[in-house]
Order: C-alpha cells, then structure tokens, then sequence
C-alpha cells in the first residue's frame, strides 16, 4: 500500500517551492538576434539576458588542450566544459567528451591530426591560462608565449605540459556537429602523471586524485568597470562527506538488485524470505515494465524499496 501521509507531506512541500521557468531556446534566440555572445561565447548573465547560463552549466575543473595543425604548429587553449567518461567491458576503457566552437584552431586541428593531450592546470597556473586564451595569432605556439614546457608524448604527436599534474593522451573516435560548435568523443590512451603527486594521493585517506593537487574551477564571467573577467574557486579536502553504510551492497559500490536485496537481509531490515518476494517482484517488473498492466507490480516494489531505504 502506498504511504498516503508520505505522499501528503511531498505535495505540501512542493506547493511551497517556488520555482521560475526559462524558455532557454527564446532566451538564447533573442540573444543571437540582439549579439549579446561575446566573440561567440555563449555565456549569458543576468544583465545582458534576465539569465545565467550556469544554471544549465556548473564550474568544471580547468584544463589545457594541446593540438597541432598539419605543419606541426603547436596550439594550447584552455578549456573549462566537457568531462571524462568511462565505458565497461569489452573495450573498456576511459573517454573524454568535450565541444569546441568551430572558430577555433584547437576544433581545426584535431578534425585534421586526429589528436590532443588534455592538460590538467592547478592555481599556480592560473595566469598563464590566461595568458593563453588572448588572441595569439594561429601558429604562433601557447606554450611558447606563456613560457610552458612542452611535454613530450608517447602515443601521440601533441606535447603535454610539464608544468600540469596530468596530462592524457587522447586520439580522436568521433565528432559531431551541433550549431556552430563540434562535439569531441576522445579515447585516452595515455596518461603521465607527477610522480609526486601519485605518492601524496595513496598516502591520502580518501585518495581523491586531482582534486589533491589544488585545480582550479571557473565559475563566472563578471564585469567591473564593464571589464568583463573570469573568476575561479579551488577545492576544499578538509571536510569529507562520505556515503553512509546504511543500505545497499556490503561489498560492492553499486552492485545488482539481488546483491542489494541480500544486504539488506544482513543489516536485518529484512528476512531472507521479504528478500525472495523482493527479487521476485523485480522479475515481474522486468518481465512486464508497462506502468499499466502490470501497475500493481510497479507500486509494491516501489512503496518496498522505499520503505527499505527510509524506513
């Protein structure tokens, strides 16, 4: 039976929220008509549109892109959108996706060499981003300018930056077009990693990687004096949340259904025959996931899932 008290006290609270819808499709097509884009950059505030744009993106951490053109000329431009992500067996392995404006050199050299190297910068570089990001004429190198050391590769033709903590090697698996931007699908295929940094990261509790190594994360564009300028924050590692060992899989990060169910049955919160019915009533649902047909199914084992997780 579904907890009506539950579903009471959920609608209240929603009944109190008070939220503010954006058509965001007629706010960036007002823009385009009225050039409010800053040399191309989508980055809409409140003053120039009534809307941040960092309500749909929120502050990624930094990173340099380093590519060639068909001469040889190196390029680095710093980057704060796109994200790693991984795949599962067979083939696993990790991806990087990430979309540059077509305007760029980085977007025309990778469609040509097929490669990059993804260079992750930390605070002590944070002029030097910067500085790489002005206006430098197509194949006149970055890294040359900002005074940065090229880091030779191993798989690739790209250098990487000796300065940053990691660099990846990526090779180009797709890319698509969208406005007048293109989307990137990267494989890495190489990593060089501070060695110093590896050492610190496994003597740290939590081994959190990257975020050691102080990065930096844009968060905003503002004026002052109508000079517009980027703002960034770093992490903060002195204070944890960790995941509660309350519910889920004993042994495992996420598990299966089954494996949950018999954790449960560890922890007490049911028996081994509540953990039968529960499997079960997941192979009904499976067998039939039609919110119609089969709606009874799909209202035990939800108000049951629940009531084990907060319960």
């Amino acid at each position: 039976m579904i907890n009506c008290d539950r579903l009471q006290n959920l609608s209240e609270r929603i009944l109190i929220m008070e939220f503010k819808f954006f058509d965001t499709s007629e706010i960036f097509a007002k823009a385009e008509r009225e050039d409010l884009y800053d040399m191309g950059d989508n980055l809409l505030n409140y003053e120039n549109s009534g809307f941040s744009h960092r309500w749909i993106q929120p502050p990624v951490a930094c990173y340099f892109m380093s590519t060639i053109d068909e001469y040889g000329n190196a390029n680095l431009a710093p980057v704060s959108m796109g994200s790693a992500v991984w795949g599962e067996p067979p083939n696993a392995n990790w991806f990087f996706a990430i979309a540059v404006q077509n305007s760029r050199d980085s977007q025309k050299n990778l469609l040509k060499t097929g490669e990059c190297v993804i260079s992750y910068y930390t605070y002590p570089l944070i002029r030097q981003s910067i500085m790489s990001s002005m206006p430098i004429p197509h194949g006149i190198s970055e890294i040359d300018v900002c005074r940065l050391t090229a880091l030779p590769s191993k798989k690739v033709k790209p250098c990487g930056i000796a300065e940053c903590v990691s660099n990846l090697e990526c090779r180009l698996l797709h890319h698509y077009q969208v406005a007048n931007t293109t989307i990137f699908i990267l494989e890495v295929i190489g990593a060089s990693v501070l060695v110093k940094a590896i050492e610190e990261d496994q003597e740290h509790p939590y081994q959190p990687g990257l975020v050691m190594t102080d990065l930096l994360y844009e968060v905003s564009i503002t004026s002052t004096d109508g000079n517009p300028r980027m703002n960034f924050t770093r992490m903060n590692l002195e204070k944890i949340e960790r995941a509660g060992d309350e519910f889920g899989d004993p042994r495992h990060w996420i598990g299966n259904f089954q494996t949950w169910m018999e954790g449960e049955v560890e922890r007490g919160k049911q028996t081994a025959t509540e953990c039968d019915e529960m499997i079960k009533l997941n192979q009904l649902w499976l067998n039939n996931p039609n919110p119609i047909t089969n709606a009874d199914v799909k209202e035990e084992l939800t108000t049951r899932l629940s009531s084990l997780l907060f319960d």
